[in-house]
Formats: structure tokens, C-alpha cells, sequence
């Protein structure tokens, strides 16, 4: 099966390295936006149009499903009525499988974007399974540290204080409403001391339960679509992968080509 997955950059691999180590050998293809990370501060307009764009560019892959691994991306679907209709994939949505595992007396903290926590998809969601003790807090240092490779060390630990000083033991249940928010995981837990949900699992039991996902054996590769610094992402993905057995292939993408359903927006290097 032909799968895609999207995010502003790094922060989907997390989606990915789940979906592949528990379904191997599938067509896997990964666009990731750098060039306008982070998503969570830039305008919904800008977003909503770039969307657009990444859709009509995974089209154009024939891919059968598409993962949303950018919750502010997912937000952004679901508040603005994204036609889904328009494409021949199906959608999988971060945002309502994780809600999956939360319930009516979970009291809940989400970490997520700025633009996330304003759009206010979690909140309408967990409101309508009764859960009356929730709390948002927006973290717009994590991308930046985690995309720049700061994943450990003083400045990690420094900004994470910042954040999260105030919430020892506070919640139940913590949402990493940012896929790049994992990769800070043992961080966060520590911090919190909350049972820590990612959305990543989520997408796992749907592939599992609703698409009946095969696991297959062979030779895995990923195609890497990316927007800005390749080689950047190319060093920070081997970083971050770097016990997954897989080739990847990687390729310059350039969004702003896309104006219709053409073919000829990549620039392969493998």
C-alpha cells in the first residue's frame, strides 16, 4: 500500500518510524515542509492554501492514504471544512484517534502549537466526551530547539522547565499535540509525571482496526520530499531513525510549482 505522510518538518517521523516498525514494508513517502517551519506561529490563510498544495502533490503520488502527522495542519482540516472529497486518498486524522484514549473522567493537559490551542479542535472534541478538567498550553520553543537538533542537554532542559515547572503531577493524562513534541518525550513524562499520549499510536490502532494494515516483510525505503535545507533534514532524520532498518531517498520539493495536478515539482536526489 502506498502511504504519505506530511509535517513542517522532523516532527512527523515519529508518525512514520511507528507505521513502520509496526507494518514494515509498505510504499512509504514523506514530504516535509521545512522551508516553513514551524507551522504553528504562520497564518491560518497561508496554511490552509500550502495544504492545498501538499494534497494535490500526494495525488499526483496515487498514495491510497494519507497521514496527517502535523496536528496544527489536522486542526486547520477540520475547523475549515477541508473539502476531502477533492482527492482520491484517505485521509487519517491525528487528532480524533488520539481523543480515542481519553475519557470522561481523564483529567487532560495539551501540549501543543500556538496556533493548535487557538484553533481549539482538542478542546471542542474533548468537551464533547464530557471531560471537564483540561488545560492548553501552547510551547512555541519546541519546534525551533527540536528542529535545530537540541534534543538533549541544558538548553532542552532549560526550556522545558520554562514550560512545564508548574505541572508535577497536575493531570492524568498529557496530549503531545505537536509530533515533534515525542522526541521530547522521556523529558516531558519526567517533568509532568503524567501518562504521556501520542497522537502516533492513535494512527497505528486505526491502520490496525479500521484499514486492517498488513505487516509486511522485505526491503523498506522511504522517499523524502523536502522544501527546504535537505541536507539539514537529511542529517536530523538519520538522527532520529537511526535504528530503524531502511534506505531512505531523498528529494528537493517545490511547493510553490504546484498550481494544478502536474507532475514535474521534484527535484530527485538520491
Amino acid at each position: 500500500m502506498k502511504i504519505g505522510f506530511f509535517d513542517s518538518g522532523i516532527g512527523g517521523l515519529t508518525v512514520l518510524k511507528k507505521v513502520i516498525n509496526n507494518f514494515g514494508n509498505h510504499k512509504y513517502y514523506y514530504l516535509g515542509d521545512s522551508l516553513n517551519v514551524p507551522y504553528g506561529s504562520k497564518p491560518i490563510s497561508f496554511l490552509l492554501s500550502n495544504v492545498e498544495k501538499i494534497f494535490l502533490f500526494f495525488d499526483s503520488l496515487n498514495v491510497d492514504i494519507l497521514i496527517s502527522a502535523c496536528n496544527t495542519t489536522d486542526s486547520i482540516i477540520k475547523k475549515n471544512n477541508f473539502n476531502l472529497d477533492n482527492f482520491n486518498f484517505k485521509y487519517v486524522s491525528l487528532i480524533e484517534n488520539v481523543v480515542k484514549n481519553v475519557h470522561k473522567n481523564d483529567s487532560v493537559l495539551l501540549l501543543a502549537t500556538e496556533n493548535t490551542v487557538k484553533l481549539g479542535v482538542y478542546r471542542e472534541l474533548l468537551k464533547a466526551k464530557g471531560v471537564t478538567k483540561y488545560e492548553e498550553k501552547a510551547c512555541p520553543l519546541f519546534v525551533p530547539l527540536i528542529e535545530e537538533g537540541y534534543w538533549y542537554g541544558q538548553m532542552a532542559d532549560s526550556i522545558l522547565r520554562f514550560y512545564l515547572r508548574d505541572y508535577k503531577s497536575k493531570y492524568k493524562k498529557v496530549i503531545l499535540g505537536c509530533t515533534h513534541y515525542p522526541i521530547l518525550e522521556k523529558q516531558i513524562k519526567k517533568y509532568t509525571n503524567s501518562l504521556i499520549l501520542d497522537p502516533a499510536d492513535g494512527i497505528i490502532n486505526f491502520l490496525e482496526e479500521e484499514v486492517q494494515l498488513s505487516k509486511n516483510s522485505g526491503d523498506i525505503k522511504v522517499n523524502y520530499y523536502i522544501t527546504g535545507n535537505v541536507e539539514k533534514f537529511e542529517s536530523l532524520s538519520k538522527a532520529f531513525m537511526f535504528d530503524v532498518s531502511y534506505k531512505p531517498f531523498f528529494s528537493k520539493l517545490n511547493l510553490t510549482k504546484i498550481k494544478s495536478r502536474e507532475k514535474n515539482f521534484v527535484d530527485i536526489r538520491q
